[in-house]
């Protein structure tokens, strides 16, 4: 079971990974093309921070969860 859970763990890490480094190449093409014209009042910094908070965290506590997972069950002798 242990098995299985960590490799959906490790499935959502890397699909929020994916899906944070899209949308910076969105963002960075929004930005520069002016998409969207209230991109004009702040930097490019602000919408990439907010980016990185909202998709980084969730994808790091993922990746610490499969990796605490997978060792537990590594480490567990068979019966």
């Amino acid at each position: 079971m242990k098995s299985i859970l960590s490799k959906v763990f490790l499935g959502i890490g890397i699909a929020l990974l994916v899906c944070y480094f899209g949308g910076l190449v969105y963002i960075r093409y929004d930005f520069y093309k002016n998409t969207v014209p209230s991109y004009a009042s702040y930097p490019i910094s602000v919408p990439i921070i907010i980016h990185s908070v909202v998709f980084l965290i969730p994808t790091t506590l993922c990746f610490i969860i499969f990796l605490i997972l997978r060792v537990t069950s590594k480490n567990k002798p068979k019966q």
